[in-house]
Formats: C-alpha cells, structure tokens, sequence
C-alpha cells in the first residue's frame, strides 16, 4: 500500500522532478559553441567555503541505479569517466593504469553510442548535435585537463547558455531508454502498484539517496567518531535466492511496472530530502505527504515536531476533545455524509461536506543497502488531526504563575527524559552517553502522538527514577507524567485535569500531595529566618516517600511540629493553622500510609506532587498581580509562605 501511495503522490504533486531524474551536485561544466568546439576549459562549480556547494553545484541530472559490469552511460551529464573517457590521475601501477583506461574507452564509447542514439530519433536538437561533433571529433581528448578532478565528478555542457541533458527532447529519450534497460526481462503482467498491465522490472531503476536513510541501530546525534558510512537504500533487493520468494531473485514474484519503480523510489528520495516532510528519530526516519488536499495544507504531524500555539488552538475548535480516544471517523456518520451528498439535488438540501483528504506516514530504517518498513499509517486527514488533538490534550500542562496552558514539542520531552544538569540548569543534550535516555523513547513518543496509543512502561520506568536521580520536575515531565496517567495507568477512562484535583482519592496522588505540603512548611518556617537550609526535605527524603510512604512520612510528620511551632513564635498564626488544617486532612485521607507504591503509583505520586506544588504557585502569582497590577511573573521565592 506505502508504494501506491508514493505513486499517487508523484502523480499530484507538482514538486517532482522528471521521470528518471534527481538533483545531484555537478563538479565540472563545460560550454560548447553550435558546431561542437569548447569555449573555454573545464570551469569548476564546487566552492570550498560553502558547504552545500563543497561537491559542486546541485543540478537536475539523469539518474538510474547501474548494474554488472557492461557500461552504462547517462545521456549527456554524466561522470568524466563516461562522458569524456578520463581515469583518475594517480594509479597506484602501470596495470591498474591500463586497466582503467581500457575501462574509461568502453565507457566513453557507450556514451558517444547513446548520444547518437538519440541523434537518430532527434536529428533537429541543436544540442544534440553540438554534443555529438564534441565527442566525434575527439574533443575531450584535446581538452586540457584540471589539476585536481576525480574520475567520479559530474560533468555537464551547455549551448547557447541551455544545459543539454535538460533540453525536452532528452528527457523523452532518457525516459525511454531508462524504461528499457530496467524492462530487459522482456515480461509483461499487471502491477501490483498501479493494477495496470506494462512491461514489468527486475530491480528498482536506482536507490533512494545515500544517508537520507540512518542504519538499524546508529543514533545520528551520537557523539562517537566511529560512524557508519551512509549508504544507497533499496526499496526491495532480492538478490540471493534465500531472500526470494520460493527461493527466486529479483521481483519475479512482486510485478511491478517501470513507471511505478521509478515514481515510488523518486517519491521517497524527494521527501526524505524535504524538510517539511522529513524528521529523523534516532534511527528511523520519518516521512510524510497529503493526497487529496488543497495546496497549501500542512500536515498535523508538523505541530508535533513544531509547535504553534495558534495553530493548535485552530485544531482544537475544530476537531472538539470531547470525542475522547477516537481517532477514525464513525463509518455509519461517514455513509450518511456521502449519502446526503448524492441526494442532495433530488431532495433540494444542502449536501454535507466531508473532508477526504488522506494523510500518510513511513518510518524507515536500513540494514545496510535494504530498507526497513518500521511503521506505516495510511488515514483520512481528519483522523491525523483528532489523534495531534489528543496528544496535546492528553499532555498540557498549566503554567502556575501565567495561567497558560502549555504544550511541547516531541524534541523538549525527549530531552526531559535525560539527566538534568545543576551546573548549567539544562538537560544533557541529545546523544551525551551521560543522559541515560532509553534508546527507544523517540520513536515511542512519536508512535504515542500519531496512534494515540499509550506510552510504554518503560517510559515510566525510567522517568521515575530520574526524578528520583535529578530532583527536579518542571513542566515537560510534568507533561510525561500527564502522559502516562491518562494512556498508560488509565483504568478508569477519567480524564486527568490540568490543575489540583481534589477529588482524587488515589494514594499515590494524596501522598505526594501531602509531602509538597511538608516541604512548603519547611520553607515556610525556614524562611522566616532568612537562612537557607543546606538539605531540604526533598533533598533528603524524596526517593524514599515516592517509593514507600509508611517508611519517612511519620517522621516528617513529626518533624513538622517544629515548624508549626517557629511559625506560632513569630506571630503567623493564620499560616500554621492553613498548614496544619490541610496536613491533618491530607492524614485523614491517607491513613493508614502506603507501604509500598507500584509504579502507576509512582508517577501518581509525582503528579500530586506538582499539583500541590503549582497551586501554590498559582496562589502566590494572583496574590502578587492583586496587591501590584501589571506585575507579571513573580521573581520571589518558589514556595510560598502563606497558603491560606
């Protein structure tokens, strides 16, 4: 189904370039007068300082996958060992040296060969003929040659300020000749792609470019010196008979037509280069594309990756969340739609309108020279945007002292996955062995946004023990947590509101509640004092109380008495009463204490944790904005010294 769909989109799109061609780096350009001569030398298109120009200058060329070891030339751009009988420079011996330029001859006589070939066809192309007296009268052998070239560099000509290989004529005749090659089989049948009967192809005409694909296993933000050298991907090899079906080579038992071979591989190889359509998760690969929409339509999946809050505020008025986890449309409501639109002329009422737009996705990997179909997501449009609408639901967070909501890009939770760094306050970049993220975790937040399927344990797993590790919870794992609570650990289908849920009676949940409020007196009383405590509680006691609240919160509850008590001795009584009113309520609530806590738990605990912390947050934010108007975020301490 993915290569159909790569076909219907170089079929619509008009981003492709011609059949059989693609865009490539050309080193040397030579021009030519109407009658064949050289007007001038060689002139280099590459510019050292400039890295997208390093190789050359990126042109529209021809382009087919060759194969054995007869030559097989490209008409009229091709590399100086084909198009104008060159061999390297510095051979390491005298038999390597004869053997290159017996090689170079064939090679540059199937060149001349395929010029003439379309001489014949196209006898009135002025360039055609150029280009043909330029090879007939022995022109590369009087050209003077650069100082330092490589057999492999591109060449290219031109007349009259027009490339040759570009002239209409030349990409009809490569086209054909392409088609050819690949259709030697001499078999005919229907293809699979298109359900349309055509000559039918051994391999694919040419591999999607290399390192557009990462390898099975490689991070690309690894930091290691030891990479792996990118290599061409094909879309199917069957080269070995124990790969075949029925122990068979090539694509003997998967017919498929030229034209499909070539505009699926063509398709890929130009979305993997496009940034709007292309991301890279560790070592897969990301591509997407739209049929059936409008110019101009961007896909849901680019918000996942790019947040834009007005974007997202558009999705979400138009596809309401009250629809809770569907993702596809309902098929009765779809055939009634499609219904009143047949009916609607005999029965003089407006049609309904229905989107049919149609969004994809494919992730891919190698294993060196074969692609890997790691995933593949075929809907209607707007079964992208509702599962894009659920996983910013699902993971929005509330900016305590703003009041707005927050959602994050798929690159800022991957990245609170790691370890936090207390000398600079950030993350640990991506590919810093340091970080300890799971290898996985990028692909399972991207399955997560696009199926809105849940996260895996593991996720959860690991990111409780680096709260546990880091102390520290901002609002991206607050949005982890957020994530699994309402996916993961979610038995009951509530959905997990944004701000303090009081009615939540979960132990985890009241227990982290309970240890914010502890942590909050602390500072309360400690403050008071203007010295700044070298452990806190959190210091001290939050692995223990996340993990297993029976065994420290009696002594923290002990412990809080004297804090109650230095509040009293300063004379704010109405803050230890608040404090102890809600830490009596919270004990009520919980006891008897959880022994041991289970890993929903866990992340329930941290959730509470925040909540708590947040709404007092949120408290001392409006307090501030009431007592000055204009005020906006408080600079002031995080804990708040009065949470009545």
């Amino acid at each position: 189904m993915y290569l159909k769909r790569l076909r219907d989109f170089a079929e619509s799109s008009g981003e492709m370039p011609p059949p059989f061609h693609t865009w490539s780096p050309v080193r040397w350009l030579l021009d030519l007068d109407p009658q064949g001569n050289p007007i001038g030398e060689l002139v280099d298109l590459a510019v050292p300082d400039e890295p997208s120009r390093r190789n050359g200058k990126r042109e529209l060329v021809p382009k087919l996958q060759r194969s054995g070891t007869a030559p097989q030339p490209l008409l009229a751009c091709d590399n100086l060992q084909n198009a104008l009988g060159w061999t390297d420079s510095s051979p390491r011996t005298q038999a390597d040296a004869d053997k290159q330029a017996a090689r170079a001859e064939r090679c540059y006589q199937a060149f001349t060969a395929l010029v003439a070939a379309w001489i014949e066809q196209h006898s009135h192309d002025h360039a055609a003929q150029a280009l043909h007296a330029f090879l007939g009268n022995g022109g590369p052998q009087r050209l003077p040659r650069p100082e330092k070239y490589r057999a492999s560099d591109l060449v290219m000509f031109r007349v009259n300020e027009t490339f040759v290989h570009l002239s209409p004529t030349a990409r009809d005749f490569w086209t054909n000749v392409a088609r050819e090659r690949k259709s030697s089989s001499g078999r005919c049948g229907v293809c699979l792609v298109c359900g349309q009967r055509g000559d039918l192809v051994d391999t694919f005409p040419r591999q999607v470019t290399a390192g557009l694909i990462p390898a099975l296993g490689y991070d690309p933000d690894s930091r290691s010196k030891n990479r792996p050298q990118p290599s061409a991907v094909t879309l199917a090899s069957m080269n070995k008979p124990a790969l075949g079906y029925e122990l068979t080579t090539q694509l003997e038992h998967a017919p498929i037509c030229g034209t499909c071979a070539e505009w699926t591989v063509a398709a890929l190889d130009h979305l993997l280069r496009s940034r709007d359509h292309r991301r890279t998760i560790g070592d897969t690969a990301v591509t997407w594309w739209l049929l059936g929409t409008p110019e101009g339509t961007v896909a849901p999946i680019q918000l996942v990756f790019d947040p834009d809050e007005a974007a997202i505020d558009e999705l979400l008025a138009e596809l309401p969340r009250d629809t809770g986890q569907q993702v596809a449309p309902d098929p009765q409501q779809l055939v009634k739609t499609v219904g009143s639109m047949l009916d609607s002329p005999k029965q003089g009422r407006e049609s309904g309108e229905i989107d049919t737009g149609t969004f994809c996705a494919a992730a891919v990997t190698s294993n060196k020279t074969r692609l890997i179909l790691r995933d593949w997501i075929d809907v209607s449009l707007p079964a992208a945007k509702q599962a894009v609408t659920c996983w910013f639901s699902d993971h929005a967070v509330l900016d305590p002292w703003t009041g707005r909501i927050q959602r994050f890009s798929l690159y800022r939770l991957l990245l609170a996955l790691g370890r936090w760094d207390r000398r600079t306050n950030t993350y640990l970049p991506l590919g810093d062995p340091r970080a300890h993220r799971p290898i996985s975790a990028q692909r399972d937040l991207f399955t997560a946004a696009l199926r809105t399927t849940p996260l895996p344990p593991s996720i959860a797993f690991h990111l409780v023990q680096r709260l546990r590790a880091d102390r520290h919870l901002d609002g991206p794992r607050l949005a982890l947590l957020r994530l699994l609570t309402t996916r993961t650990f979610n038995t009951t289908g509530r959905t997990t509101p944004l701000a303090l849920d009081d009615s939540d009676d979960d132990l985890g949940y009241l227990s982290g509640r309970l240890f914010a409020v502890l942590e909050s007196l602390q500072y309360a009383a400690t403050k008071v004092d203007n010295k700044k405590l070298n452990t806190t509680l959190t210091d001290r006691y939050l692995p223990a109380a996340s993990t297993s609240p029976a065994r420290v919160m009696p002594d923290l509850l002990r412990g809080s008495q004297a804090h109650l008590k230095k509040l009293a001795n300063r004379k704010r009584d109405s803050t230890a009463t608040a404090y102890a009113k809600l830490r009596d309520e919270l004990c009520g609530r919980l006891k008897p204490f959880p022994l041991t806590l289970d890993l929903a738990q866990q992340c329930s605990w941290f959730n509470g944790y925040a909540d708590q912390r947040n709404h007092h947050f949120a408290k001392i934010a409006a307090h501030k904005k009431s007592a000055e108007p204009g005020l906006g975020a408080p600079e002031a301490d995080p804990i708040p010294t009065d949470i009545s």
